[in-house]
């Protein structure tokens, strides 16, 4: 199988799963995101051992997992959940505490790099669960997936501008591929995507969703150039071999990572 086909078969699965999970339910909605963040931190780990930093990853799982949990079944469940947090806490805890007990590369860089990844890969899917329920009070798949469906756009249409058109690059020293053309593109499409999307969502209205689709052109780049930073520093194309063709989990939500924080300030802001 070519390397074009394999990308699209495994680009179409991961997009009808996520869809599929979100608007099946938000217990397929957990479980596949659970997953997204366990291999996260996988991979995570298995990209920071290039340089010699070995987070805690028994800690960092269990804290990934924990914090996630947290904040679903706070929305979900009800306020009496909101103490998993304070189990979280006493976790995160346990991360400089055992790095007394190892030997393995520099402490200090190693405590930093395993809260770092619950900021990174936990906190951004924590907050999401969120969304539904600052807007309407309840779960509503359709502002989970706004995100995501944004996303999907402005990738393809960076994309399709950028093979076109793209002549002037963006950050050569980190991205050499991406082009301000692209991002034009992407950012446009994406714009009127928002706007398109208003009716549909209950509880947004179109001037929410042109400001969420414009905090998604700016933070997606960022998301995605600074996954790049970090592969390029360790000398390698993918953080894994989760989507044959695509790379690892982290390669393919990149720019969520730092988009959904984002959103959801404006939406905590708001709302």
């Amino acid at each position: 199988m070519s390397n074009f086909w394999k990308r699209a078969l495994s680009g179409g699965l991961f997009v009808a799963a996520v869809t599929g999970a979100i608007f099946s339910s938000p217990y397929c909605f957990y479980a596949l995101f659970l997953l997204f963040i366990i291999v996260g931190i996988l991979e995570f780990e298995r990209m920071a051992r290039r340089l010699d930093i070995h987070v805690a990853l028994p800690t960092g799982l269990a804290g990934g997992v924990l914090l996630f949990t947290a904040g679903f079944l706070h929305n979900q469940a009800g306020e009496r959940y909101s103490d998993l947090y304070l189990v979280w806490l006493l976790v995160t805890f346990l991360i400089p505490i055992t790095e007394l007990y190892r030997q393995r590369g520099i402490g200090f860089r190693n405590i930093a790099f395993s809260y770092y990844l619950l900021l990174y890969i936990a906190l951004p899917f924590t907050l999401l669960t969120y969304f539904p329920y600052r807007v309407t009070g309840a779960w509503e798949p359709r502002i989970v997936f706004l995100p995501f469906w944004l996303v999907w756009i402005n990738d393809t249409f960076a994309y399709l501008a950028g093979v076109s058109f793209g002549r002037h690059k963006l950050f050569p020293r980190v991205s050499p591929n991406k082009s301000w053309e692209g991002v034009v593109g992407g950012g446009l499409a994406t714009l009127a995507a928002g706007i398109w999307s208003a009716p549909y969502l209950h509880g947004l209205t179109p001037t929410d969703t042109f400001i969420i689709a414009g905090i998604v052109v700016l933070f997606a780049i960022y998301g995605d150039l600074i996954e790049s930073l970090f592969k390029r520093g360790i000398d390698i194309k993918d953080s894994g071999h989760f989507l044959p063709g695509h790379g690892g989990i982290l390669d393919r939500l990149d720019a969520l990572l730092f988009t959904l924080p984002a959103i959801f300030v404006y939406l905590e802001w708001k709302y």
